[in-house]
Formats: C-alpha cells, sequence, structure tokens
C-alpha cells in the first residue's frame, strides 16, 4: 500500500503535538493583524523545536482590540497569595498585546494608577508598569487600479494634498488638471479616463486608517481637518467614498474596480502585485514603499523618535513623514505590550520562560529574519538595545536555576549543536524540525522558482504569438475561450457532416428505391 506525502506529514504533525510527559506550556496574544504572519512563523518555530509540548497562540484581532485584552480596563483580579489584596482592576485578558500604534498616554497613565503594590498600595500615575517592545517596522502606502498606467517610479504619482482632495471629495477624476500636471510622464492615458474615481477606505477601526488620517493631517491640515484623524471615521467620509472590510476587502475594491484607489499595509499590496502611488515624501522626492524599503528608507524613520526606555510614555511617538531623500512617509512600528508585573498573572514559571524567551526571538535574525520576506524591516540596533533592556525590566520571578547558580529563565537556545546540552528540556533547538516543518519550507522556497517558470513561460508565448500578455490569468483565459471556440467548431462540423450524409443517404433512397 502507498502512503502519500500529505498523509505522511499529518500523521508526523499528530505524532508531534502528543508528549509522552503530557505536559503543555501555552503563551497566548492578541492584537495588530498587520504582523500576524511574522508572529506566527515564530511561534510555529518554537513549537517545532522544543522537546516537550508547547503551543502557542495568536490572534490577529486589530490593534484597537489588541490593546483592550491587553489593558483589561474593568477587569479585577485578587492577589493569589492574598485574596485581601486588588492586585489590579486592570488585569489583563492576555500574555502580552499587540498594535501599530503606542498604548495612548491616558491609558498609560489610568494603568499605572489602577496597579497596586504586594501590600496594597498604589504608586500613581508616575510608576511604570508595562513595556513597549517595538519589533518591526513596515509601512502604509496606496495602491490603484487604474488601466494603463505602470507600476513602480513611471507610475502615478501624487503629493500629500492631492490626496487628501481624493479623500474628500473635491477631486473626482483621474483627467482633473491638478493630477496631470503633475503626472505628464502618463498625462495621454489620465486624459482618456472619464469614469469617476473609485475611493476605497476601510469601514471598521484599523492602524492603517489612522496612519493615513494623520499623515493627510499633518501634511496637508487645509484640506484634511483634525477632527477627521482616528482608526474608524464613520459616516464622517466623503460620501463617494466606497467601504471595504479588512485588508482583503480592500484588495478586492482596488482590484475589482477600474479607476480606483485605497490605502492598506505595503507588504499585503505587494503580495497581491497591486500597482503602487508614488508618493511625495517630506524631502520632496516622489518614490513607493517598495523603493523605500529596498534603500532602508524605513528603519530611517525610527532615527530618533522613541523614548529613551521601554518603560516610559510612548503615546506622542509616530513615524511620520520623517526628513531623508529615501525616507517613507508613513511608516509603522508594531509593538508588543506586556505588563512588568507578568508574574502576578502568568503563575506557572515555565510559561513565563517560554513567553520570555519568544520575545528575545523577536530580535533574533535566525527567527525574524523570514518576517523580511513578508516586507518588514527590523528596528535600527539602538532600538533593538533599548527593547531587551526592556524585557529584562519585566519580573519574571524565576525559580532558582541550578545549572546557572542564579534565579535565570529555565528556557534557552541550542547555538549551533551542543551535544547533551540540545536534548534538554527546555531548550529550543534549530536542529530539531519535523516532517511537516521541512516541507512547509520546500513548499515555500519553490515558489520563487515557480515564479520564474511562469514568467520563462510566459515570455515565450508571447514571443511565439507575437501578442503581449501581462499574466497568466489572461493567458488561460484565452486559451479556455480558444477551447471554446474550438469545440463549437467541431460541434458545428459533426451537424454539417450528419446533414450531407442524410442528404445523402436521402438521393440514394429516392433514385433506387422509388425510381426502379
Amino acid at each position: 500500500m502507498k502512503v502519500s506525502q500529505a498523509f505522511t506529514i499529518f500523521v508526523s504533525t499528530l505524532a508531534a503535538s502528543v508528549k509522552a510527559d503530557g505536559e503543555v506550556f501555552t503563551v497566548h496574544g492578541s492584537g495588530t493583524t498587520n504582523p500576524s504572519k511574522c508572529i506566527w512563523h515564530i511561534m510555529s518555530l518554537f513549537e517545532e523545536r522544543s522537546l516537550i509540548t508547547t503551543r502557542l497562540t495568536y490572534r490577529a484581532i486589530g490593534s484597537s482590540f489588541g490593546q483592550r485584552e491587553f489593558l483589561g480596563v474593568d477587569n479585577t483580579m485578587l492577589e493569589p497569595s492574598n485574596p485581601n489584596i486588588t492586585i489590579s482592576s486592570h488585569a489583563p485578558h492576555s500574555d502580552f498585546g499587540s498594535g501599530d500604534i503606542p498604548i495612548s498616554t491616558a491609558a498609560y497613565e489610568e494603568l499605572n494608577a489602577a496597579i497596586e503594590t504586594q501590600d496594597g498600595k498604589l504608586e500613581g500615575v508616575d510608576a511604570r508598569h508595562m513595556v513597549h517592545l517595538p519589533f518591526a517596522m513596515s509601512s502604509v502606502s496606496f495602491f490603484h487600479n487604474i488601466p494603463g498606467v505602470p507600476d513602480g517610479k513611471d507610475g502615478l504619482k501624487l503629493s500629500p494634498c492631492l490626496l487628501a482632495r481624493i479623500f474628500n471629495g473635491k477631486i473626482q477624476q483621474w483627467d482633473s488638471q491638478e493630477i496631470l500636471d503633475i503626472n505628464g510622464h502618463i498625462k495621454d492615458i489620465l486624459s482618456e479616463i472619464k469614469t469617476p474615481i473609485y475611493v476605497a477606505r476601510r469601514v471598521n477601526g484599523s492602524s492603517s486608517t489612522k496612519s493615513i488620517t494623520e499623515y493627510l493631517h499633518a501634511t496637508c491640515p487645509n484640506e484634511w481637518a483634525a477632527d477627521m484623524v482616528s482608526s474608524a471615521l464613520g459616516d464622517k467620509w466623503h460620501v463617494s467614498t466606497h467601504g471595504c472590510i479588512g485588508s482583503g476587502g480592500m484588495t478586492d475594491c482596488v482590484r475589482n474596480n477600474p479607476g480606483s484607489i485605497g490605502y492598506m499595509d505595503s507588504g499585503h499590496g505587494w503580495s497581491e502585485e497591486l500597482a503602487e502611488v508614488n508618493l511625495k515624501n517630506a524631502d520632496g522626492f516622489y518614490l513607493t514603499s517598495r523603493f523605500a524599503h529596498d534603500k532602508e528608507g524605513i528603519t530611517d524613520a525610527a532615527k530618533g523618535a522613541l523614548p529613551d526606555e521601554a518603560d516610559l510614555d510612548w503615546g506622542d511617538v509616530n513615524f511620520l513623514n520623517k526628513s531623508g531623500e529615501n525616507t517613507w512617509p508613513i511608516v509603522v512600528m508594531s509593538y508588543i505590550y506586556v505588563r512588568k508585573d507578568v508574574h502576578r498573572f502568568m503563575l506557572i514559571p515555565e510559561e513565563r520562560g517560554l513567553m520570555k524567551l519568544f520575545l528575545e526571538a523577536l530580535y533574533r535574525e535566525d527567527y525574524f529574519g523570514r518576517c523580511k520576506e513578508l516586507g518588514f524591516s527590523a528596528p535600527p540596533a539602538d532600538v533593538k538595545k533599548m527593547a531587551l533592556r526592556g524585557i529584562n525590566m519585566i519580573n519574571w520571578d524565576f525559580p532558582f536555576n541550578e545549572k546557572t547558580d542564579g534565579y535565570d529563565n529555565m528556557w534557552t537556545f541550542e547555538e549551533g549543536v551542543e551535544p547533551i546540552q540540545g536534548m534538554g528540556k527546555f531548550v529550543i533547538s534549530p536542529n530539531r524540525k519535523s516532517l511537516a516543518g521541512v516541507s512547509v519550507e520546500d513548499i515555500a522556497g519553490a515558489e520563487a522558482k515557480l515564479e520564474s517558470n511562469v514568467e520563462y513561460l510566459m515570455e515565450s508565448f508571447n514571443q511565439l504569438t507575437g501578442e503581449e500578455r501581462g499574466d497568466i490569468t489572461s493567458l488561460l483565459k484565452d486559451l479556455r475561450d480558444e477551447r471554446k471556440r474550438t469545440d463549437a467548431a467541431l460541434v458545428l462540423a459533426a451537424l454539417s457532416f450528419t446533414m450531407w450524409s442524410c442528404v445523402i443517404v436521402g438521393w440514394i433512397v429516392k433514385r433506387f428505391v422509388f425510381f426502379k
């Protein structure tokens, strides 16, 4: 009997999830959807590389909801060792939170004021009971679907004020003179478009909406007022705009409507192969976020923009319209939020240790490296150092570790190959892989090769036919249409043959039967 590879992967994965000792250590977080694939990737590596069973989960529900679950407003918890002491009226619902926007100053101070010390005293708003850990930088950009307009540096150019006037309904045609004046290289194409601009915007709250509205107000306040800055504008959007649900919905809105424009996380737009707007940055240069990413223009936005320590108030931090020739004007930093008194809520030391090692992995190239392929950039070196200091500010409250002769984390990484030590119970080893993990890596590695083969076939087909087709979808459609035409021709030929056969048979019968 032949066993399929899929069945083998399934069985190996199932077996790997059940360990003989029955121990399962868990870590659970929630928050922004933007870096969710990056977080899931690192979590999956932990689960695959641990000797004992670990389960790390992350619910991608948006920055606002992630902050709400992390802050735990009005969620009261008592001190386990002393029920007479209320730990906090802000007990978190998650082990950690994540968002593309920092905790506001008001929420940060309210959290600090609500937390009591071990002896039941409030420390007040000047206390520092949480840390921001910046771990990934990305960008938000505008994408369009204007037939005939190319992607890249020869594509559509828009200034902040033109974008503001498009989204507030004052410009509703692509052949508007204001747009044509800075797009002389595609003037003829834009002049032919007579349908109104299809303006796509998010329906529910999102960090991308917050970013672009902050950007439009900061760069063009006369066209975009302060009361139009929000993660969810609701009925404040102009009536001519079209609501789209989630990043996937925004993609559909742009792709399915010729003459459209919308906004989303750049990495998502790149992966969907949408045409990007060349946006004017603070130094007056027009560029796309992909170009800026390749020129380190994403990480450049973080220079001098952050507090000195992770446990300070980050409420005023933003990365909008920073100077630099290659700097992208709408940069987003993704954060992990962690309570410094985490030992009060995560009562199992091994789970606290697992989370600490996971947080450290966010700043290791061997774990974060794949995230760069998803369009993210690692923060500058000084920001990484500050974040690692922030992790060590947290009260992990580890028990005595005999191996290190101190109160250190029981979980460690195996560096290279460490015989015997690498088989330790609490060692995350890159040398330990499952068949499922290897197969997934093989599939991921084959994507580039497959894309290359498709491009080669497209070029070959274009040369043979003398026609230009931009993608495999149009080619397949043409082939299907050609097949339909061929099938129809064959049916008509068969009918013609049958009819002529009937005519001939009829003539023979008439000639030799009726007229003998």
